[in-house]
């Protein structure tokens, strides 16, 4: 790639009209004016810039969903090429789904798999662990089954919980999601759980408001955890905003969906409860207010933050352009653009499973641009 503007996210140092050779999907070098062979494909990078391909931290693919083909597509358009996908739902077509994705054989961003949602609760979503014994069990059958990290969600018990964290460090899997009702954010933290998403455990609902929930010291004690949080802000809005809804739909993206598929969401929101409406413009401001107090707070203290937006199986939330309306959105509130950046490249990268070959433009990573 020649005379690109090269932001290698390293550092927050932009390099100018720099050039990129790529060699057997590896970066063997970064410089200016680099000698190639003749026979070298050359890629004008004049006037554009070159970043580390962008990391949606929390999304869905589920195989078998009508517009799951149009979706691989989305994240690629929008320059996502690695997802963390956070349903594990029906096991194993998954991973084969994974697989192949990640030998090049089917055209989509790279997936890296959480397993199937872990709950003390019976569900046609969830693995049910009602005992520490069964926890444990699920945890062995992921790490053999070949997923990624450990899935947890809001009904476990704690002792269930503390089984679960407990045999995932034992087997050297990551454990990711939601904090269990029963769990204390401090004590999910403290169980080095590796990622909490949503700000699950930050906040409460009081009432029809949402109040923050976490200990004073919530700022200073997350970035001293190994855990990082993915807020998933752009959601929140959607949830807290029917303005936002409507921009969706006019969205220049929401121009690639099928109609069929547009139409519905324009239902939705034509449809929604006299209830859902009154709370929203009553309190739907002040609420997204604690959450983004919450994202900043974490920022001004250095936390570990990801940047991830559910999309793929929920309303508004387009795969690939819901990712740069959470980056928008993050600059929006007051987070630095190189910080805001970092939180779907480089830091994203460090809270995938290890040895991190992305996320970073430097000779030896892997050129995922």
């Amino acid at each position: 790639v020649r005379h690109a503007t090269v932001i290698t996210m390293k550092d927050s140092i932009v390099l100018l009209d720099h050039d990129v050779w790529i060699e057997d999907g590896l970066i063997k070098k970064i410089g200016v004016n680099l000698q190639a062979d003749p026979k070298t494909v050359e890629i004008d990078g004049s006037g554009k810039y070159l970043l580390p391909g962008l990391i949606d931290m929390h999304s869905h693919l589920l195989p078998g969903h009508p517009m799951m083909d149009t979706w691989k597509i989305h994240f690629l358009l929008s320059g996502v090429t690695s997802i963390r996908d956070m349903s594990g739902m029906m096991g194993v077509e998954k991973l084969k789904l994974r697989d192949v994705i990640n030998q090049n054989k089917v055209f989509a961003p790279t997936i890296y798999q959480a397993s199937q949602l872990i709950d003390s609760r019976k569900g046609q979503f969830f693995q049910q662990a009602a005992t520490p014994e069964d926890g444990k069990r699920l945890v062995v059958e992921a790490k053999n089954a070949g997923f990624d990290f450990i899935k947890v969600y809001d009904g476990l018990t704690p002792d269930v919980y503390s089984a679960i964290v407990e045999e995932a460090a034992s087997q050297q899997i990551p454990v990711v999601g939601h904090v269990p009702s029963s769990i204390t954010l401090a004590d999910a933290l403290n169980s080095k759980q590796s990622s909490i998403e949503h700000l699950i455990g930050f906040f409460e609902w009081n009432g029809s408001t949402i109040k923050l929930s976490a200990p004073n010291d919530y700022a200073l004690k997350t970035p001293q955890s190994d855990t990082s949080i993915c807020p998933t802000l752009y959601n929140h809005r959607l949830n807290l905003s029917r303005e936002t809804a409507q921009l969706v739909l006019r969205d220049s993206a929401s121009a690639l969906l099928p109609k069929g598929l547009y139409d519905i969401w324009s239902k939705i929101t034509k449809n929604q409860s006299k209830e859902v409406v009154e709370m929203v413009d009553k309190n739907g401001d002040a609420s997204f207010d604690v959450l983004k107090g919450i994202v900043l707070s974490l920022h001004q203290a250095n936390a570990k933050l990801i940047a991830g937006t559910d999309a793929g199986n929920l309303p508004f939330l387009i795969p690939g352009s819901s990712l740069i309306e959470e980056l928008k959105l993050l600059s929006k509130i007051g987070i630095p653009n190189y910080k805001v950046l970092s939180m779907t490249t480089s830091s994203a990268a460090l809270a995938l499973p290890p040895p991190s070959s992305i996320g970073t433009i430097e000779e030896g990573k892997r050129a995922d641009l």
